[in-house]
């Protein structure tokens, strides 16, 4: 940590812009997207779960 601290601005600045960056950015956003779907099927699971536990008669 004291390391980036003592870096120039104009050296985080080149980080940023470079294109490793860039890739490992989109990598990032692209591990998003999928926990998202998952996520969102999950959801759906769970729904459809709960809609036939409340079609089957009790008992």
């Amino acid at each position: 940590m004291t390391e980036a601290l003592s870096m120039p601005a104009s050296l985080a600045e080149d980080f940023f812009k470079s294109k490793s960056f860039e890739d490992w950015k989109k990598s990032r956003e692209s591990e998003a997207k999928v926990q998202a779907e998952i996520i969102s099927r999950l959801n759906g699971v769970i729904r459809s779960i709960g809609v036939l536990a409340k079609s089957l008669p009790k008992g």
